[in-house]
């Protein structure tokens, strides 16, 4: 039964841009409102609070405020949303890594600082320009470890924690945060042009984490 109405989900988010585009924009978010969300989708406001009143009806949107409130208007995806989400997302955003050199100035910087910094302990080198997803570096043994859909998956990662980061810190130029894995851990970095920087490195316990997110915010992605 809940494969059905997932299924069906997907039909009726799949049958219009806006909705897709919303549904996009709320996935990974905490929440977020029309004005965020229209910043970052593009999408016209009456577009955006009809596919809203549509997602709402079908139990994939909820609001988080008052009925009544007329500002502070926060909506999210409902437990059914998420759980159609992780069916929906490989039809709405479609990214292949593309193995490519660094070319902006910026791009070579990060390059060029993680590798200082972090030596041999380098597994992979990212980036996401809100178009395209490159594989700026990968060492040898550690691609050897990942299938061509494994490593797919973590350029939509990377998509994902972009939209994440448009939702929820829009006027912050500048940020830098490193999750801990096992046994890899994965700094993420965001210059002022949103653009979206990745690196992963093993192991990590005797890397100066302090001292990586500092150079990084202030040698790489700061203009």
């Amino acid at each position: 039964m809940e494969r059905d109405r997932i299924e069906a989900a997907r039909s009726f988010v799949l049958s219009s841009k806006y909705r897709k585009h919303v549904l996009k924009g709320l996935a990974r978010a905490t929440l977020a409102t029309p004005t965020e969300l229209a910043e970052n989708t593009a999408l016209q406001r009456s577009h955006l609070s009809r596919a809203i009143s549509e997602l709402r009806e079908e139990d994939i949107v909820e609001l988080h405020a008052p009925e009544e409130r007329t500002v502070g208007r926060y909506y999210g995806l409902t437990d059914f949303g998420e759980a159609a989400w992780e069916h929906l997302r490989t039809d709405i955003i479609h990214v292949e890594w593309q193995d490519a050199d660094p070319t902006s100035e910026t791009s070579c910087r990060f390059v060029e600082t993680v590798t200082q910094l972090l030596g041999d302990k380098l597994r992979f080198v990212g980036m996401y320009d809100g178009a395209s997803a490159r594989l700026l570096y990968a060492d040898d043994d550690a691609r050897s470890e990942y299938t061509e859909q494994e490593l797919t998956d973590g350029a939509r990662e990377l998509v994902f924690r972009r939209v994440n980061l448009d939702l929820n810190i829009p006027n912050k130029e500048c940020w830098a945060q490193i999750y801990f894995f096992d046994p890899e851990a994965l700094l993420i970095a965001q210059d002022p042009d949103r653009n979206l920087y990745s690196a992963s490195f093993s192991p990590y316990q005797d890397v100066d984490i302090s001292a990586l997110l500092n150079t990084i915010e202030s040698v790489v992605v700061q203009k």
